[in-house]
C-alpha cells in the first residue's frame, strides 16, 4: 500500500461517527470497492468493522477489472479476517460496478487510477495491469467520470461514495459538477480527507457524495 491507500484508511477511521449514524447493526451495509488490488481497503473495511460502523453485522464486496486483483484481495482478507470481522462475500473480477443489481450499494470506496496519461490502459501495454491501476486518461479522470456517471444507478437511497482524487483532477471543479448535477442528479459532497501535503508527488483529498 502507498500513500493514497494510508489516505483513504485514515479517512474512514476519521468518518466513523458519520458511518454509525448511518448504518446502524439494524440495517447494516452492503460495502463495495471498486478496483481493490491487492485489497488492504477492502481487508480494513471487513476486520475492523466493529470499530468504524459499531458493529460487524456489514457485508463486504470488492470488485478489480485486472485478473490477479480477486485472488489478491482474497488472501489478504483471509490473513487478516478474525470471528469479530464483518462478513465478506467474495471479490470479483469485473469492471467497475457492472456486474451488480441497481441500487444495493449502501457504501462505495473507490481510489482510482488517477494519474493523468494519454490513454487508459487496457492491460496489454508494456506496463500492463500497473498500467490499468496507475492511468487514468485524460487529466486521470476517464475511469472516475465512469463512476461518477454511474453513482446514482449503483447507490441505494442512503448510499454514501468515498472517492479519492488528486490534485490534477481538478477536485473543486468535479465537486461543483456533481453538485450541480452533471452527473445526472444533484448530490451532496464534501471533502473529508487530504493528506494536506504531497502524498509522493501528489496532492491526494478524499470526497463524500451522497443523495439529497
Amino acid at each position: 500500500p502507498s500513500e493514497d491507500t494510508f489516505l483513504v484508511l485514515d479517512t474512514l477511521t476519521l468518518q466513523s461517527p458519520f458511518l454509525r449514524s448511518r448504518f446502524p447493526q439494524t440495517s447494516p451495509p452492503l460495502v463495495l470497492e471498486l478496483g481493490s488490488g491487492s485489497g488492504v481497503i477492502t481487508s480494513f473495511l471487513t476486520t475492523y468493522s466493529a470499530t468504524l460502523f459499531g458493529h460487524s453485522s456489514i457485508t463486504a464486496l470488492s470488485t478489480d477489472i485486472s485478473p490477479h486483483a480477486p485472488d489478491a484481495t482474497k488472501q489478504t482478507v483471509a490473513a487478516n479476517i478474525t470471528k469479530e470481522s464483518g462478513c465478506f462475500l467474495g471479490a470479483i473480477r469485473a469492471d467497475l460496478a457492472t456486474c451488480l443489481r441497481s441500487g444495493v450499494v449502501d457504501m462505495l470506496v473507490f481510489n482510482p487510477p488517477y494519474v493523468p496519461t494519454e490513454v487508459v490502459e487496457d492491460g496489454n501495454g508494456e506496463e500492463g495491469w500497473i498500467g490499468v491501476a496507475c492511468g487514468g486518461g485524460v487529466d486521470g479522470m476517464e475511469v472516475t467520470i465512469r463512476v461518477l456517471k454511474g453513482l446514482n444507478e449503483y447507490l441505494s437511497e442512503r448510499g454514501v461514495a468515498y472517492i479519492l482524487l488528486c490534485e490534477r483532477n481538478k477536485p473543486e471543479a468535479v465537486a461543483e459538477q456533481l453538485r450541480n448535477g452533471e452527473y445526472g442528479v444533484k448530490w451532496i459532497v464534501e471533502k473529508v480527507g487530504t493528506s494536506g501535503r504531497k502524498g509522493g508527488w501528489e496532492v491526494l483529498g478524499i470526497w463524500r457524495i451522497m443523495r439529497w
